[in-house]
């Protein structure tokens, strides 16, 4: 009797190692799939510029903070399967822990953008009925030291040192300068899977170019947020990607990031490249 008892101990830890395995799957390029109809970009987004007044916000039931739109925070078309859908982007989170495993990279951070589908879109051309009622764009965020260069400036931006000064997780802390969203959110490599988050059925755009979050950065997100909580995602469906080329889809510094002066700044190697032609 005792050693069943151990073995069906033993079994339940198998099972539940099985389950998180499943919950967390390995985004990469040889476990992808690329099919021409089931293509998908982003087409445009209309997204609204953050502006100060924009208070931060934290989600107690998603272990995030991030910023809560009292409408939208604007919008982006998308095209999948040839058919082109309108989501509003409602919420923006910043989670101190990665809901996926990178290829070649150790993720620390994500961005989350929540989107819900505007059902009084009617596109142009073929329509498809989309199942899915939210849409979820995931960029993640790789550690760096202090002094690296290439590092974003999104949260210096975003006053998040300041708001995690705050015990109180509703004081009125606003990004210092606007944040013009639309441009970091463009069509580059991703991935695309129709997945379930807390209850919620949703599709899901993960992006494979990262930016880089500061030690400190990382430390004030820590801070305010519990390190030990995590929701991972199940993948419902096969994870599609749009490029042909599974090479392209290797993760890489991103080209667009925010500086201090708050424009879009252009990648090292891109200045030297720049540099060599003139």
């Amino acid at each position: 009797m005792k050693l069943f008892f151990i073995n069906s101990q033993f079994l339940l830890l198998f099972l539940s190692l099985i389950h998180f395995s499943n919950c967390q799957k390995k985004l990469f390029s040889s476990e992808s799939l690329y099919y021409e109809e089931k293509y998908f970009r982003i087409l445009s987004n209309n997204y609204d510029t953050i502006e100060p007044g924009t208070y931060w916000t934290y989600f107690n039931n998603e272990n995030s903070i991030g910023f809560k739109a009292k409408k939208d925070f604007g919008s982006l078309v998308i095209l999948k399967d040839w058919s082109m859908y309108n989501f509003k982007l409602i919420e923006i989170h910043f989670k101190n822990v990665c809901s996926f495993i990178y290829e070649n990279i150790q993720c620390q951070a994500e961005m989350w953008l929540y989107h819900t589908k505007d059902n009084g879109y009617y596109p142009p051309g073929r329509r498809i009925y989309l199942e899915q009622n939210y849409f979820v764009i995931v960029v993640p965020f790789v550690l760096a030291h202090n002094k690296n260069p290439a590092i974003d400036s999104l949260f210096k931006i975003l006053n998040l040192a300041d708001y995690v000064k705050e015990e109180d997780n509703n004081v009125h802390i606003s990004p210092e300068k606007s944040i013009k969203l639309y441009q970091i959110i463009q069509h580059q490599p991703s991935y695309l899977f129709e997945g379930e988050f807390k209850d919620n059925s949703a599709l899901f755009m993960v992006f494979t170019q990262y930016h880089l979050i500061s030690e400190e950065d990382y430390n004030n997100l820590n801070q305010k947020l519990n390190q030990n909580q995590f929701h991972p995602v199940n993948i419902n469906s096969d994870i599609y990607r749009n490029m042909k080329n599974a090479d392209e889809l290797k993760p890489k510094i991103t080209l667009m990031a925010y500086n201090d002066s708050n424009y879009i700044k252009l990648s090292l190697i891109f200045l030297f490249f720049l540099i060599s032609f003139l």
